[in-house]
C-alpha cells in the first residue's frame, strides 16, 4: 500500500514531530510505501523515520528537477528516497502526491493540507487523522458539512500513532 502523509511544513510541536516520525517507521516496517510531497515539517520527518527503517519513500515535488527542488523550494533531499519531480509547483503537486497513494495521512496543516485532505475526500480514499492540531481540529466538522454519499465512514482519527496505521491498513474502503 501507499500511504501520502501530509501534513503542516513549520512542525512547531515536538511531541507532533515525534508521532510524525514514528508514522514514518510504522509504515516501512508494516513493509508499505511512504508518499509525501518531499517537503519539511511533519512529513519530513515520516520520511526520516521511514529511512531509519530501510522504507521505501517516494518524494513528489512540485518542483522541475533536484536543483530546483532545493534552491528555489529550499526542500530537503534525502538520497535514499525516490523523487518525481512534477514541475506542478504548490499546490499542483498535491493532486498527483493524493491520485498516486492507496491512503492518507494527515497531521497539523494548514491550507495546503487541507487541500490534499479535499482531494483524498473526494476521491473516497482511506484517511487517517492524527489528532495533532492545526487543520486537523477543523476536519470532523469538515467532514460533517461535505459528506453527501458517505465518504466520512473513509476518515480514521486517533492520538495514537500505531492505532491509526492499523485502522487504515486494516479498513475496507467504503464505496459509495
Amino acid at each position: 500500500m501507499k500511504i501520502a502523509v501530509c501534513g503542516s511544513g513549520q512542525a512547531k510541536d515536538q511531541k507532533v514531530l515525534d508521532k510524525a516520525k514514528r508514522i514514518g517507521i510504522e509504515i516501512a516496517q508494516s513493509k508499505n510505501t511512504l508518499l509525501t510531497g518531499g517537503g519539511r515539517g511533519y512529513p519530513y520527518a515520516a520520511v526520516r523515520g521511514a529511512i531509519l527503517e530501510d522504507g521505501r519513500v517516494i518524494c513528489y515535488s512540485p518542483a522541475k528537477d533536484k536543483e530546483d527542488h532545493i534552491s528555489n523550494y529550499n526542500f530537503p533531499f534525502e538520497e535514499s528516497a525516490e523523487y518525481i519531480y512534477t514541475n506542478n509547483g504548490i499546490p499542483g503537486r498535491n493532486l498527483d502526491l493524493v491520485q498516486n497513494a492507496d491512503a492518507v495521512i494527515i497531521i497539523g496543516g494548514q491550507i495546503g493540507t487541507l487541500n490534499e485532505f479535499t482531494i483524498a475526500f473526494a476521491l473516497n480514499m482511506k484517511i487517517g487523522i492524527l489528532n495533532s492540531g492545526e487543520i486537523t481540529e477543523l476536519i470532523p466538522k469538515i467532514t460533517e458539512i461535505c459528506d453527501k454519499r458517505g465518504e466520512s465512514r473513509n476518515v480514521f482519527y486517533s492520538d495514537d500513532v500505531k492505532e491509526l496505521i492499523k485502522k487504515l491498513l486494516n479498513a475496507p474502503v467504503s464505496s459509495i
